[in-house]
């Protein structure tokens, strides 16, 4: 049997268990289709059982596969909005909301996303009155983040998804603030705001520096100026590899440089393209002559070194 009649047969199996209400069954089928082939009908299927089956965060995790498609098609985005909220991520339901206002989509209609902004609020409300005390707890481990160890800070970060967007918000503010918090952790908060449509002056402490930025007149990481331009030049200078692997580790490896100076980014990479000859040098694609010696190479040398050891610190 190939692989399209063994997916075929397994997709049955798990169409028949979803009808039937067997959630763990439909669970189990779905899955093993989507580590067949990953589409988005297979995707909404697994996500749609997992919610029955009473486990929105991992329903949750398997949407953001397609969450592009999602927002776009009508009958989809109904079955991601019941997940986000059965998931009580608010954070994700207000970036959602933000994303309606912004973007007029011929597919969605306004009573659709009227419907949501109301579910949502009601959802939020009745959460708040049982979410309170845990909160406000929260809240207070906020301030101490730092003595905690990275994978607690990370939780304590994704216990915050639970917060209506004020509370979160304030949350957030302390975290830049807060000069001794991880970039990583930073740049993803900061993201985080950007998605909900903040418009505000934020203070942010930026590698021993006191600066301010408006999350409004951000761009996501990955759209950055700094890091379109280091892919650009990573793809000019590796034209003829056909290693596609290579190429995707090697941007991903990009992506953690763009996001340890987000939203600064121009201010340390001044020349993405010298960043991006570094970079490849040191795995061997590229040979001394075509770098050069200079004062500027030095600086770049010097923030890679740094920026290596704090993602190293992370990872650990």
């Amino acid at each position: 049997m190939d692989d399209s009649d063994n997916l075929k047969r397994i997709l049955e199996q798990a169409d028949d268990a979803f009808e039937k209400g067997n959630w763990e069954d439909a669970v189990d089928y779905y899955s093993q289709a989507y580590s067949i082939k990953q589409t988005f009908s297979i995707n909404q299927g697994l996500a749609a059982a997992l919610l029955n089956q009473k486990n929105a965060d991992q329903a949750e995790s398997v949407i953001l596969d397609y969450f592009n498609y999602y927002l776009s098609d009508p009958e989809a985005a109904k079955l991601a909005v019941d997940i986000v909220v059965e998931n009580n991520d608010y954070l994700l339901a207000n970036q959602m909301i933000h994303f309606y206002d912004e973007n007029k989509l011929s597919t969605i209609q306004k009573n659709f996303v009227d419907e949501f902004k109301a579910r949502v609020k009601l959802s939020e409300e009745r959460h708040n009155r049982s979410f309170k005390p845990k909160m406000s707890v929260i809240t207070k481990q906020i301030s101490t983040i730092v003595t905690m160890n990275v994978v607690d800070q990370i939780q304590l970060i994704r216990s915050l998804r639970e917060f209506d967007k004020d509370n979160y918000l304030e949350c957030v503010k302390l975290l830049l603030q807060n000069p001794l918090l991880h970039p990583l952790l930073k740049s993803e908060v900061l993201e985080n705001v950007f998605k909900l449509g903040v418009d505000e002056e934020l203070n942010i402490s930026f590698y021993g520096e006191n600066k301010t930025c408006n999350p409004a007149r951000l761009k996501p990481i990955m759209s950055t100026d700094v890091y379109l331009a280091m892919c650009d030049e990573l793809e000019k200078i590796l034209i003829d590899s056909e290693n596609q692997v290579q190429l995707e580790n090697l941007r991903s490896e990009l992506s953690l440089y763009a996001a340890m100076v987000y939203p600064f980014g121009s201010e340390i990479i001044k020349d993405p393209s010298l960043w991006t000859k570094v970079f490849l040098l040191r795995y061997g694609l590229l040979d001394e002559s075509q770098v050069g010696e200079s004062s500027e190479r030095t600086d770049v040398e010097n923030w890679i070194k740094r920026l290596d050891s704090l993602i190293n610190s992370f990872q650990q």
